[in-house]
């Protein structure tokens, strides 16, 4: 008899995942202990989970859970565990439709025709909330994809669709001597500006639309894996014919093996992507195949340990190794 502990623990899987996400929504990791006949069970199984430590009568948070759980953190993930148990939660719930006709479940959802993007942006706190969680992951993956290839070379770092700045904040660290630009619309920048300070110059503008700024170094991150092949060719060519020869493009995205067994997140991933949007994860060769096509060369991977990895290509002949 084959052991079942694996099949066992992917069916209390998502109790684990709630119950986490029942703590953070009600605050229980900023204090909180809103009234309730079982609240106890809750704060008890938060220690079992090792997110609480019991002191006598009373709960305290574990290291982890003051680092990541608690909202005034600047290293908290709270926004996005928030936005996993309102937005996620209930899409998953329509996994087996989205499989079936390969589109995402925001309307069977939610009852709207808006798309997942427009809903983020649709009230203040919603665009704080998404953003902030974005913010949170951002922190943990940031410094490996910058310090994935030598960037010495370069001058001017562009962060296209940025968000609050995470990864150009963590280029300018890495090396003090680039410029760093973020853009992205009108409504991030404004979020992201106390973030960055001046470490970061900030242009708003639509990066389908609008002119990009001069660089000799561009990068996206968790941009491609949300759309379809078609808008990806037009935002790699707009990047492209933006560039200078020599210039490069910096991805930061999850990479599918190669022979498609793994890793199991970023298969996870790309579920989630089916279930949110007209996107998915891809192979490094996939992700190669679209880039030399847009013109790019010299396209290299390199797999960071963190939940993002990168991808570094070049424009034009110059293909001089980047490690």
């Amino acid at each position: 008899m084959t052991d079942p502990a694996p099949v066992l623990d992917l069916i209390e899987a998502f109790r684990r995942s709630k119950t986490m996400f029942a703590a953070v929504s009600l605050g229980i990791f900023d204090g909180a202990r809103p009234a309730g006949v079982a609240i106890d069970r809750l704060l008890e199984a938060c220690v079992s989970l090792g997110l609480l430590e019991k002191r006598g009568r009373e709960f305290v948070n574990t290291p982890i859970a003051d680092e990541y759980l608690r909202r005034s953190s600047p290293r908290s993930l709270a926004g996005y565990i928030r936005y996993s148990n309102t937005v996620l939660y209930q899409m998953w719930a329509h996994l087996e439709d989205a499989v079936a006709e390969g589109t995402p479940r925001w309307k069977q959802t939610f009852g709207d025709e808006g798309a997942l993007f427009s809903h983020f942006f649709k009230t203040r706190e919603s665009k704080e909330e998404f953003l902030t969680g974005m913010h949170g992951l951002g922190t943990l993956t940031s410094p490996a994809v910058v310090s994935a290839f030598d960037l010495s070379r370069f001058r001017h770092f562009v962060d296209l669709g940025g968000a609050t700045g995470h990864l150009a904040l963590a280029a300018r660290h890495r090396y003090p001597q680039l410029t760093c630009t973020l853009f992205d619309l009108p409504e991030v920048i404004e979020f992201a500006r106390p973030r960055v300070g001046a470490q970061v110059d900030l242009v708003a503008g639509d990066f389908f639309v609008d002119p990009l700024p001069p660089s000799d170094l561009y990068a996206v991150g968790r941009i491609l894996h949300d759309w379809a092949e078609e808008k990806i060719r037009r935002l790699l060519a707009r990047i492209h014919s933006a560039l200078d020869p020599g210039g490069a493009l910096l991805i930061a995205e999850r990479i599918l093996q190669e022979d498609r067994r793994g890793p199991a997140s970023t298969h996870m991933q790309s579920l989630n992507m089916l279930v949110c949007t007209e996107g998915r994860e891809r192979t490094l060769s996939e992700y190669a195949a679209l880039l030399e096509e847009a013109g790019f060369t010299g396209v290299q991977g390199r797999v960071t340990g963190t939940a993002l990895d990168a991808i570094l290509a070049i424009k034009g002949s110059h293909s001089a190794s980047l490690e």
